[in-house]
């Protein structure tokens, strides 16, 4: 066992404060619209984090670690390109804008309002397949991770029952959907935004102080970048992105495809939807989206500095007898999981005791936040999107959200199941890749036609979906068969590949039949309330002059002065990285420059990257914790609208 008394008593305490926070959450849930985008109350800060936490599940912990222990820094090289194109995204409003003016619950809702009743239901059926078949992977890793970072045998006993043998892998993993259940039952989506938040401002401050322990324990930059420079091939260089052709899975085309996918499948994910129809307004749900991108970047280097640790203890044969304790205690881990989770097996040889235990409360509270997060969206498509449509009858409030309560726990089951069959062979990113290709694939083109072209039409939606499906399918199968077939050789096109084909693949299909099969312009100003339509509920912004070089930031007239302050620093820093980007491959093309000095370059690197982490824990904190006080006064004092069920009341040419 690697965990202290006063480790258990950390988690403990930890997660006694998120209960907490949830009970008290749930008295604010009184309506649909509660449950599903708790209220349309939330403020941006709010935003930031909680939503920001869904992303940083356990799962995704252990991903970005493996990241970068298997890329190094050259990983974090293409990220400089990767953000600034994000950035812009986020602060044009790229998608979220338009979708929050829909007043759209669901992206299945939206399809309904958009192509018909027919696109809803096979989109909400091809998505929940393809979502469960994701979040099959979620407890699976998340209990083995747990397994291999606490130190827990295969199985045990339990008292009084000496010949029953259970496996600790399956308690943990029905731990893994019972635990966050029993948060997202209570109040639905309202639940989620505080304990999200909650979840997320203490991992910021956790992390915080992680990263402080570390630097100053057991970080030795001389020893960690020798080591490194030691365990790397000529042409897989850990700092060197000019020397990094031979990498493996994550090189510059895997962000660079990640730049396009980010862009066109920023409406697509079904499990931030319900936080992208939260924002109190459009322009709110905007920055909110922007001030994640800054709150990213900081946990950025609390990953790296859990994969350059971990590397040196495991690579460095000054700690060979501590990485043959780590090694040994990977034997029970099956084959094709041990390389995901055993960079972050070795925190409990790197930092004291209760900093392990705060560690597990981080991917306590990582795991609690993405697991609701996933649970009520897939719940909220298995019968908002599939179900409801279906019946003739709409469902009382009380009965509507004793149903969604009942589709939630039935997608925890479900969850459960998958991932005590599935044994994933593939990088925890790629395998994300090759699965929602399954869904983002064809579904990128369906939302970003509908809400930007008013000549897509249902046939060419309904048409991209179904094939785009079928594709992505065809792409999965041949990865996770093809090691069996050819005597565990991988699949020759990894999953962001097939990704990128079946992007291509869906977009050709819809603008072609979009072409060729409309008749008539779907009325755009009807679908987003604008003109006429517009709803007197929610207060336009005011509008404000703007200089060609606000531009630049990504400021429109809609932009007050906090917004345009919040645009310079967030993407001016990420300006500023791009500019690096680029001198640097020049500078590095032409002058060659030494391993000695990207070594120097990279240690700079992650103390501006440590002050930021800092940075944003403080102005993110401060304003979250206002919009949470807010929030609990709208929606105490607000009056409910409990015909706003999540059904779509029109669909227009």
């Amino acid at each position: 066992m690697n965990m202290t008394v006063l480790d258990w008593l950390v988690v403990v305490g930890v997660l006694t404060l998120f209960t907490a926070m949830a009970v008290l959450a749930n008295r604010l849930t009184k309506s649909v619209s509660d449950y599903l985008v708790a209220g349309r109350c939330a403020g941006r800060y709010m935003l930031t984090v909680a939503s920001g936490m869904e992303w940083i599940g356990a799962i995704n912990i252990v991903a970005m670690v493996e990241v970068y222990y298997l890329g190094g820094f050259t990983a974090m090289w293409w990220v400089m390109l990767c953000t600034p194109f994000t950035v812009y995204m986020c602060v044009s409003g790229w998608g979220v804008y338009r979708y929050r003016e829909t007043r759209s619950m669901t992206i299945a809702q939206f399809l309904e309002t958009r192509y018909g009743l027919k696109v809803r239901l096979t989109a909400g059926i091809l998505s929940w397949t393809a979502g469960m078949f994701n979040f099959g992977f979620f407890p699976l890793i998340s209990a083995r991770l747990f397994i291999s970072l606490i130190g827990l045998p295969t199985h045990f006993h339990l008292p009084g029952l000496p010949g029953w043998e259970i496996s600790t892998f399956v308690a943990l993993a029905s731990t893994m959907v019972i635990l966050p259940l029993g948060f997202i039952v209570m109040g639905g989506h309202t639940t989620v935004m505080v304990s999200n938040f909650m979840q997320g401002l203490f991992t910021n401050v956790a992390a915080v102080i992680i990263v402080a322990t570390l630097f100053f324990t057991v970080f030795d930059w001389h020893a960690i970048s020798t080591t490194m420079l030691a365990n790397c091939k000529p042409d897989a260089s850990l700092f060197n992105p000019l020397h990094a052709s031979g990498t493996k899975d994550f090189n510059a085309w895997y962000f660079i495809i990640a730049i396009v996918g980010t862009w066109y499948g920023a409406m697509s994910n079904v499990p931030s939807q319900a936080f992208l129809g939260s924002g109190k307004t459009a322009h709110e749900q905007r920055m909110g989206y922007l001030l994640g991108q800054i709150s990213w970047q900081g946990l950025l280097v609390f990953f790296m500095m859990i994969a350059v640790c971990s590397f040196n203890l495991l690579h460095n044969p000054e700690h060979a007898a501590t990485a043959a304790k780590v090694r040994d205690a990977l034997v029970t881990v099956p084959e094709g999981m041990q390389g995901k989770v055993q960079a972050v097996a070795t925190l409990p040889y790197l930092l004291p005791a209760g900093l392990v235990g705060l560690f597990c409360a981080i991917l306590l509270a990582a795991l609690i936040s993405s697991h609701n997060g996933f649970m009520h969206a897939w719940g909220g498509v298995l019968l908002q999107d599939i179900i409801l449509p279906l019946r003739k009858q709409p469902l009382s409030t009380k009965h509507h959200i004793w149903a969604l309560r009942a589709a939630i726990i039935f997608v925890g089951f479900i969850a459960f199941l998958l991932s005590i069959s599935f044994n994933p062979q593939q990088s925890i990113l790629m395998l994300f890749a090759a699965v929602n290709s399954i869904w983002l694939g064809p579904a990128g083109a369906v939302m970003l036609g509908g809400l930007y072209w008013k000549k897509g039409t249902t046939q060419a939606a309904m048409t991209t979906l179904i094939a785009g499906s079928l594709v992505g399918m065809v792409f999965f199968v041949l990865q996770q068969g093809w090691p069996v077939w050819y005597n565990k050789a991988e699949f020759p096109i990894n999953g962001q590949y097939c990704f990128l084909i079946n992007i291509a693949f869906s977009v050709s299909i819809y603008a072609g039949l979009s072409l060729l099969t409309c008749t008539e312009d779907f009325n755009m100003e009807k679908m987003l309330h604008r003109g006429r339509y517009a709803i007197t509920d929610e207060a336009l912004p005011v509008l404000r002059p703007t200089r060609w070089w606000q531009s630049i930031f990504g400021i429109t007239p809609m932009f007050n002065l906090r917004d345009r302050i919040t645009a310079y620093i967030i993407v001016g820093w990420f300006l500023f990285w791009l500019g690096t980007f680029i001198v640097g491959m020049i500078y590095g093309f032409f002058a060659k420059p030494s391993d000695a000095v990207w070594v120097t370059f990279w240690y700079v690197y992650l103390c501006l990257n440590f002050a930021v982490l800092v940075g944003t824990t403080v102005w993110l904190g401060i304003g979250g914790i206002k919009d949470v006080l807010s929030l609990f006064s709208t929606m105490g004092a607000a009056d409910r609208d409990f015909s706003d069920t999540g059904e779509s009341k029109h669909n227009s040419h």
